[in-house]
Order: structure tokens, then sequence, then C-alpha cells
């Protein structure tokens, strides 16, 4: 029935506006959180859930698949403070809900964390209540150990979920907990008897893996438990060190063949789809990506009660996705084919259990997420819902991709977006944070915002970057405001040589690593940018540091960044304050968990200290990302207002 796909779908439906064409776009058309986030179908296909933004509210709503009833709306938040991370069907007639708050805990040294909170709703809206199991303590420290994490639904037991939780029965590792999801009542499932940290769990509830820690909290090995049946023993199969042995990330444990599929790094220097034979010890490689590209995840599909790998993902630019099997091949293709002539990278988003209703995402760098659905009964595809839906109809800049030579002769890859009918624009530099993760080609609300007003927005994957391979990753090792850095300005010699852009008119922009980065160049090339900006920056690595080593990120520390006391003094941005001399803009939030905001207040201090100019803007309840309407709004309006003052 697929084959007739293609003639059934009207193409115009999927161009339309695409090539219309806006003098000016309003900068509230980018500064708003996407307007549908995570849309999931029903298991029985009638309904869909999604989280749905509007201005600084943020919902949980039910649409019917067909559209003949209206939305029913479940849930909502206002405010900066709570927010939705994921929904889930737990049946045809309940969703889970969960929720974040930040919090600090005072006996653990003031650190800051966010807590979880897991709450049951009918689809009628009504008997709202939370998932969680009732302590005596009040102490914070308990109160966020004591935060359920939804870990996997049950196919054959609807009404109830397992969810994991840090038991003091079990010295707060995490343990596994039956509950029951119209009456919130919670029954112990699995003691955790080898310091597991993650549970593998199948769909009619046999929690069959573990990956366990040792006992020696200084030693950074980590140990495989399975077993074959709820009523076996566990037994530990493998080992693995972090720097030191192949990378074992597990996709799947398949008891009846005794072994694992896994993401490794095994003899190839990329990572790669492997089954483990747990008996020989052996690798055997079911898929891998082009050249030395990595494969960034495994593509799963629940066939009856078995969870099978069918397929594998890599990122070149944008997601490209491989099937093994001829049936799953063929109807990606068609899909793709489909949305490609109107230049969107579509993929299936969502289904039901019969196979028979599906949500399509698409999506390209210059259309933002799109969703469309598709019934099979009715064979067509019709549009959903899009994530901007002001930006529709307009014309949006490109973004291209480009590879250039490092000082050191390293070949390295970015982005370059030039805003449409502008010549010789402005430079905004917009490095990514991690530093270990990497931009791709997909539409960014914020790097359109720059093209919007335009600039030039130069994207780099430094050396570290991830998706290129081991050599291109471990390159970055110990590079903060090194090698790293000098890519950075490497990529803006390469923009000038191409006399695409104005370089000796730019600002850097960054955030989180970006962030850094930006910091690092205002005292390392002090004339290179008319202005500096930095989201949740880190601006001294030494307190960095001491916050990661609290966190148990010691041998990350030893072995990819440094430890040595004078270097780390030396590639804080906030021990150079005397030496910047562009302005500098500082944005953070105060419940960030990943960089505390006291960062900021530093480098704010140190360069008012300097007689730099130097603003601050802190977000009583901003997160690392910035993640919630309100913050979003406020950040993008500074920034954008700060780079019209600052460039030509």
């Amino acid at each position: 029935m697929l084959r007739f796909l293609f003639i059934l779908i009207s193409i115009s439906l999927l161009s339309t506006n695409l090539n219309a064409k806006e003098a000016s776009i309003p900068l509230k058309f980018f500064n708003q959180m996407p307007m549908v986030e995570q849309p999931s179908i029903s298991p029985d296909g009638e309904n869909i859930a999604v989280i749905l933004n509007q201005e600084d509210l943020t919902q949980v709503a039910i649409f019917p698949f067909d559209g003949k009833t209206k939305m029913q709306l479940l849930l909502q938040l206002g405010g900066e403070k709570y927010r939705i991370e994921s929904i889930a069907w737990a049946n045809n007639e309940r969703i889970l809900v969960t929720v974040s708050q930040p919090l600090r805990i005072d006996d653990w040294g003031n650190l800051r964390v966010r807590s979880s909170h897991i709450y049951s709703a009918k689809i009628d809206g009504s008997d709202v209540f939370e998932l969680r199991k009732k302590s005596r303590k009040d102490k914070v420290s308990t109160f966020y150990l004591k935060s359920p994490r939804l870990k996997s639904l049950l196919e054959d037991e609807p009404n109830h979920v397992l969810v994991t939780m840090n038991d003091e029965r079990d010295n707060h590792y995490s343990s596994v907990f039956k509950v029951n999801v119209n009456t919130g009542e919670f029954e112990k499932h699995i003691a955790n008897t080898n310091r597991i940290f993650h549970w593998g769990v199948n769909k009619s509830g046999e929690v069959l893996l573990g990956l366990g820690s040792d006992k020696n909290q200084k030693v950074n090995k980590k140990y495989i438990y399975v077993r074959k049946n709820i009523d076996a023993d566990w037994k530990m199969v493998k080992t693995y060190e972090a720097y030191k042995t192949e990378t074992f990330e597990v996709v799947v444990y398949e008891p009846e063949k005794n072994s694992i599929i896994v993401i490794s790094d095994y003899k190839l220097n990329k990572a790669a789809l492997w089954r483990f034979d747990i008996a020989s010890g052996e690798y055997e490689l079911l898929g891998e990506a082009p050249g030395t590209l990595d494969v960034t995840g495994a593509i799963t599909r629940l066939e009856g009660k078995k969870r099978s790998v069918v397929g594998f993902e890599y990122n070149d630019n944008f997601i490209k996705r491989v099937y093994f099997d001829e049936n799953n091949t063929k109807f990606a293709q068609q899909i793709t084919s489909i949305f490609s002539k109107s230049n969107l990278q579509a993929s299936l988003y969502d289904w039901d259990r019969n196979k028979q209703r599906y949500i399509i995402s698409a999506v390209s760098d210059t259309a933002p997420g799109r969703f469309y659905i598709y019934d099979k009964k009715i064979n067509k595809i019709k549009p959903w819902y899009t994530q901007f839906p002001d930006l529709d109809s307009a014309q949006l800049a490109k973004v291209q991709p480009f590879d250039f030579e490092a000082r050191d002769g390293m070949k390295l890859h970015g982005y370059l977006t030039l805003p449409n009918n502008v010549k010789n624009p402005p430079v905004v530099l917009f490095p990514h944070g991690g530093p270990f993760a990497r931009d791709s080609q997909y539409f960014n609300p914020y790097v359109q915002m720059f093209a919007s007003r335009g600039y030039a927005v130069l994207q780099v994957n430094f050396r570290g970057s991830t998706g290129y391979g081991n050599k291109y990753y471990t390159a970055g090792y110990h590079q903060w405001g090194k090698k790293m850095q000098t890519d950075l300005m490497d990529a803006m010699a390469w923009l000038k040589d191409t006399k695409q852009a104005d370089t000796d008119n730019a600002c850097i922009v960054g955030a989180s690593y970006g962030g850094y980065a930006a910091l690092a160049a205002g005292y390392q090339t002090p004339d290179k940018f008319k202005c500096i900006v930095s989201i949740a920056g880190a601006a001294n690595m030494k307190t960095t540091l001491n916050d990661w080593r609290r966190r148990g990120y010691k041998n990350y520390i030893k072995n990819a960044v440094t430890d040595d006391e004078n270097e780390l003094k030396d590639l804080s941005p906030v021990n150079h304050a005397s030496e910047f001399k562009a302005p500098v803009l500082l944005i953070h939030g105060k419940v960030d968990i990943s960089v505390n905001y006291s960062q900021s207040k530093d480098m704010h201090d140190a360069l008012e200290d300097a007689g730099k100019k130097v603003d601050i803007k802190l977000f009583k309840f901003g997160t690392h990302h910035l993640d919630d309407a309100v913050n979003r709004k406020n950040a993008m309006e500074l920034i954008s207002t700060f780079l019209e003052k600052h460039l030509d």
C-alpha cells in the first residue's frame, strides 16, 4: 500500500509559503519556546499527547488523532521555576508527566541539582497526582534521593510502570520499584546488590541487565551484570574503564543469543554498532557510518515482547538512518524522498502499537521542526503542527557546511550562515557548548535570529567535537583555552580569506563551554572582537573543576581537561580581566546546575574592578540552557540589543 503514497500526497501542502519573502523578521518570532514538543501517540493510536508552549505557559495537552473532538488540557505550569521534562503514555487512559525543579542541598556543600517529579493524569484531565514514595525524613538531600525516575512502561501490565530510585536500604544506589499508576502504590521490584547505576529493562518488566560501579570510588571501572531470566542469578560478564579500554555503550541485552548489542569504538577508532558475544568475548560488527563518522545511536523496535535493534544513525550534517530490514528501509526511503522535494529532512517520529498511525517529523536548516501525521487506512499524510509557526512564511538563511585547516594542519569542520541580501556582513562567532558536543546543519533559533539581523554566523566544530571519530574527539583533550581556542581563530582567518564577511567587524557569543571560549577570546585575542557575550560560561577553571570533583568527574578532569593548579589559574578568564578591551555581556541562570552563576558574578566584579565595560543579567530561576519562555525571551532581547550597539 505504501507504494501509492507519492500519488496521494499533495506536494503543494509541503511547500506552502516556503518561498515567500519577508523584509524583516520580528525578534519575537525567534525567542519563543517551540510551540509543540515531544508528541507521542497513545498505544491504541486514538490520541496524541504533546507538550504545548504558549507565551510563558507550558502545558500538556491531548489531541485526538482524527481531529474530530477538541483538545483536552491536562496540566499547566507558569513562570520559570518548574519545567516539564517529558511525557509518556502509561496506557490508553493515563499520561505520565515528569516535572523538575531546582534544589540546593546544603549538607552536600550547597550542591545545586534538579529533582524530578512524576505525575499521573487521566486523559480527561481528572485524577492528577504525584507518584512519590512516602518518607519520614524531611532533609532536602533525602527528598532529592527519593525522587523517582521513569524507567519503563509495562506492555503486559498497563496499570503499572517501573521507576528507579535511590534507596537507603541499598546504600542509596539505584533500585527498581513497580508503581501502580492509578493508586500511586510503590512495590520494591529489584534490590541493588552490585552498586548498579543503570538498569536494562524489557517491555514485560524483566530486569535482565545492570551496569555497576566499583566499590572503590577512586577506581573508574564499570561492570556489566546480566541474567537470562528473572529467576536466574546475576553474572558479571564484562568490565571496562573510561580512557583505558574500548568504549561500551549498552543498547540491548539478547539473552537468547547470550550477547549484548553495544555502541563501541572497538577496533575502528570510531563509534560503531557491535554485537558482543558474552561467552567468547568476541565482537561482531553490525554497522558503521561512512569514513571516520561515529554511529550516534541505535534504532530499536518492539516486536511482540522483544525489543530488537533494526538499524543505526549517524550525523553527516543531518541525521542519517540505516535500517537492516528491507521493509523498514523502503518505508524510510519513501518518507525521505517525499519530503526531500521540499528540502526537508524527514523521519518517523512515533507510532502506535499496531503500526497503523504515525507521526513524522521534518526539519531543515531554513525550516523549523514540523510534524505530520500518517494513517495507513487513509493512506495520506496530513500536516499537524509546527514548532515555530510564525516562521513558516519567513525566508531564513541557508546554513552551509565548510572545511578548513587549523594552523597545525588538522582538518576541521563548521557551518557558515550568511544573511540574505547583505553584502560583507559583520560576523557573530558562535562556538558550541560541551565542549565535547557538536553543531549540526539543522535549524537553530539563535543562528537564524543572528542572520535575520544581518550578521554572518560562524559555527566551528573545533577539535574535541563529537561525531567525527576518536582522533577528532581526543584531539580536544587538555585543550581548554589552547588549540580548541585557536581553532576558532583559525576559522575566522579562513572566513577572512574567503572574503564572505567582514571579520574586522565581529563579536563572539557563546553558551556553556562556548561562554568560556568567548571570555577566553577577551584576553587571548583582545583586538579581535568588538563585543563578547558569555551565557552560563565558566570564568574560573579552578571553581569549575572543584564542582566537577564533587560530582564525581575526577577521571574526566585528569584525562580530558587538566588538574594542574598553575595551568588552571592561567586558563581562567577571571584572572585576566585587565587584558580585556571589548565590552562584555554576561548572562546566567541562578539555578544553573552545570556552571554556578557565581562565576559570572566574579567575572563581572573582576572586569568592573579593572575599569572595563561589562553588563550582567542574572535570572532567578534560569537554568543552564535558559530553556523556558521567560528567560529565553529576555536573553535573546539582551543579546540582540548588545550586538546592535557594538557591530556596525
